[in-house]
């Protein structure tokens, strides 16, 4: 089953850049549920409640550029910085594809680089 879970408004869309006509709203299904305990258990049993909050609430949003399809945003709590990846599906529906704890030096560089793009509610 597939359970709304906030909106790529447009705001975000136009930090991001993204070429979306109007806002998008954003799913979470069993089977990303799924995925995220399989690969970031920890990460999951620490952060899993918080999603929701972190897809309205993000402090900052990211894009990937190599992989357009894709929208990063960053949360941090209690200094650990919480990424939900939102990813578009081949039918064109915006879903949470993980979440995870980003390591430390992932981190600098998403900040050297310039990638964080700060969001403001």
């Amino acid at each position: 089953m597939n359970y709304e879970i906030g909106k790529i408004t447009k705001e975000i869309i136009e930090i991001l850049k993204l070429d979306y006509l109007e806002e998008k709203t954003i799913f979470i299904g069993d089977s990303n549920i799924n995925h995220i305990k399989q690969r970031h258990l920890e990460d999951y049993l620490k952060y899993g409640t918080d999603i929701e909050n972190i897809i309205k609430n993000p402090t900052y949003l990211a894009r990937n550029e190599k992989k357009i399809n894709r929208i990063y945003k960053k949360y941090m709590i209690n200094n650990d910085y919480v990424m939900v990846v939102v990813r578009v599906s081949r039918k064109n529906v915006n879903f949470v594809r993980t979440m995870y704890i980003m390591d430390e030096m992932k981190v600098k560089k998403y900040f050297k680089h310039n990638y964080f793009y700060p969001y403001k509610t």
